[in-house]
């Protein structure tokens, strides 16, 4: 069994939300857009023991607005099903659930789980906790304490953080292992690796040996399969060079290796706490924003190796490299809007293979963090890179800031950066040239709008190009002297003066000279269709700050 959805409603930072998860879930949003809340729900629910979460007033939703009223009602539901149709009949384990698994019109059973609080008037606070069917009605059951006790047995959250900070609970549990691990991983994290002798390191890595052996040894292993054409531009990055976490456990021999098994392994100790872990049980497993203490090296063999531990695996992260490990369509990028919190993603299946090879390459290959954007400026090439954004600056706009990425879209095509971007929940807007190529882009762009305005997602040049419509708009004396031509010369076609400027320099090096000019005559010569597709850009990415 597995998580399948949390529904959330009224808890801390989060009005509403509803998130689905697989077995590798990345979740990305700004601050204060729902993702430490939604990973403190799992938590408590799941991570804090084996008695039902006591909610307190804390947790109650506190709106931003001031003028509106703290909620007095809060509600989680998790989602768990299971992994094909009918095993939790099958299996000794699942089949200890049987009063709580409920059979949907899809032939799959799954188990839900509500937690809810009132907050009285006397300000004390009410929790309660049951199961659901699958209509939504409250099960009637005799043992419900009891099947809730090994719901949170059967699929304890691990949060896995840095373990600097963490109490030392191994003298206790009077686990010698336990203890080399601990003070292993906290070298590692205090950047005292470099200190670390063979003997030490190797006292670690029979630590987590132990560790794994003792509490995942019942834990089915990842099983690798063959790559097909579809996987790979799914999952453009990966870390396949590693071994089995099996075999890594017997025979790892790079010291890199070593080290982020430590830390690997000091991180799951601290995350299990003082708590034992059913030898029978599925672990969930919180990674929170790797990409803060580990170098971007360590950070690739972390999570090659995190990728290979068994349990459902649940990631927060800022980091596009990271990002780019990850399948498109295990990313939820969670929208915080005036009521609700939107979880978004991508249904890969709806792409063709070349759609997301495009994507692969020209979005999460060689711009991983404009997944984090809040809009996208789609673009045909390089000229427009180089000149709008420093365009913007004059005009008093930092894009970058904003939330605004400037992506070129004529190598991959327009319907599938714009198709991602809607997945996504990306604002987007495209500038084209006025040439019958950017007619055609022009005509894309109009098949995609659902009821929006057309001046909201389209500038069209009116000139033949970036370069045309600039040398017709101020900026004819770049050009000209760039070309080599003085204004006292025979007149030529703005064109032969364009092709001969572009002969003399490149396009990038023109676009630079045209910033140098614009800088000098200021953001009120700037030209009015620029200023404008600024402003809308802006007001889309404001949409979602």
């Amino acid at each position: 069994m597995f998580l399948e959805r949390i529904e959330v409603l009224g808890f801390r930072g989060i009005h509403r939300l509803s998130v689905t998860f697989q077995q590798t879930t990345a979740l990305i949003g700004e601050n204060t857009w729902g993702k430490t809340s939604l990973l403190r729900a799992l938590w408590s629910l799941l991570g804090q023991g084996e008695t039902p979460y006591e909610f307190e007033i804390a947790d109650f939703h506190c709106p931003d607005d001031p003028e509106l009223p703290i909620a007095r009602h809060l509600q989680l539901i998790l989602t768990f099903r299971e992994y094909k149709p009918d095993i939790c009949v099958h299996s000794s384990r699942l089949c200890r659930l049987k009063p709580i698994w409920c059979k949907g019109r899809d032939g799959v059973h799954r188990i839900y789980y509500r937690a809810a609080a009132d907050w009285l008037a006397d300000d004390n606070v009410a929790s309660e906790h049951g199961f659901l069917d699958q209509f939504g009605r409250t099960l009637q059951l005799d043992d419900t304490d009891k099947l809730l006790h090994l719901l949170m047995l059967m699929n304890p959250v691990l949060r896995l953080r840095d373990t600097r900070s963490a109490r030392d609970t191994s003298g206790s549990l009077g686990e010698e292992w336990a203890s080399q691990l601990a003070q292993v991983s906290r070298q590692i994290l205090d950047e005292e690796a470099t200190g670390l002798d063979a003997p030490t390191l190797q006292q670690g890595m029979a630590a987590i040996h132990h560790l794994m052996s003792h509490y995942l040894s019942n834990v089915p292993p990842i099983r690798m399969r063959p790559r097909s054409a579809r996987d790979i531009v799914t999952k453009p990055t990966n870390l396949r060079g590693l071994n089995s976490l099996q075999e890594l456990l017997h025979s790892a021999n790079g010291r890199a290796v070593k080290l982020a098994m430590a830390a690997l392994g000091g991180a799951l100790l601290n995350a299990r706490g003082d708590r034992e872990i059913d030898p029978e049980s599925r672990p969930i497993l919180i990674l929170e924003d790797p990409e803060s203490r580990l170098h971007p090296t360590m950070l690739a063999l972390a999570w090659g190796l995190f990728e290979q531990l068994p349990g459902q695996k649940i990631l927060t992260t800022n980091s596009g490299d990271l990002l780019s490990t990850i399948p498109l369509g295990q990313i939820r990028r969670l929208v915080r809007r005036a009521h609700e919190t939107l979880a978004f993603n991508l249904n890969d299946e709806q792409f063709s293979a070349e759609d997301l090879r495009r994507i692969a390459f020209h979005v999460r290959l060689n711009r991983p963090m404009s997944l984090f954007a809040r809009c996208w400026l789609l673009v045909e090439g390089e000229t427009e890179i180089w000149l709008l954004s420093e365009l913007a600056a004059i005009c008093g706009y930092s894009l970058r800031s904003e939330g605004v990425r400037i992506i070129e879209f004529a190598q991959c095509g327009v319907s599938p950066l714009i198709k991602a971007a809607r997945d996504l929940g990306i604002e987007w807007h495209l500038l084209a040239d006025g040439d019958p190529a950017g007619m055609k882009y022009a005509a894309s762009v109009r098949s995609h709008l659902k009821g929006e305005r057309e001046k909201d997602r389209l500038t069209l040049l009116p000139a033949h190009d970036i370069e045309h419509f600039l040398f017709h708009h101020g900026f004819e004396e770049v050009y000209r002297r760039e070309a080599g031509m003085s204004r006292q010369l025979p007149s030529l076609p703005a064109g032969k003066i364009i092709e001969r400027a572009i002969n003399h320099r490149s396009k990038p090096a023109l676009a630079l000279c045209v910033v140098e000019a614009a800088e000098r005559a200021g953001a009120e010569n700037m030209p009015l269709l620029l200023r404008q597709l600024f402003a809308r850009v802006i007001g889309l990415a404001r949409q979602q700050g």
